[in-house]
């Protein structure tokens, strides 16, 4: 019980990202955008919880979730880039494009949730 606001605040802000169309408006393949968020939002919430098995403190798993999302976001940003420089023929730019989303939100989920969970 008394960790339900380190899970419940990364819910929440994916909701509301889900709700908006962050993913879309930041960049996500149109079609895939809300799956994007629904995928990477509970592996990150996993990854929260195996780093907290860990002896690492808040501050670093946060880090280390923040890392993920930067990472994550240039991996998407240039899958997206290859992808459209291809004319949408390179396949494995795309997988890499939607992939790289998928981290995104698991790094953002991973990261609000390292950041509240404690011993």
């Amino acid at each position: 019980m008394r960790h339900l606001l380190a899970f419940a605040l990364p819910i929440a802000v994916a909701a509301l990202a889900y709700g908006l169309g962050l993913a879309r408006t930041l960049g996500a393949h149109p079609f895939w955008a809300d799956t994007v968020i629904l995928i990477g939002t509970p592996v990150g919430l996993l990854l929260a919880w195996l780093l907290w098995l860990t002896p690492l403190n808040r501050g670093a798993r946060a880090v280390l979730g923040l890392a993920l999302l930067v990472a994550a976001y240039w991996v998407a940003a240039t899958g997206q880039a290859r992808f459209a420089a291809s004319f949408a023929e390179d396949a494995f730019a795309g997988r890499i494009w939607y992939f790289g989303w998928i981290a995104v939100f698991a790094g953002l989920a991973a990261s609000l949730a390292g950041a509240l969970l404690r011993r």
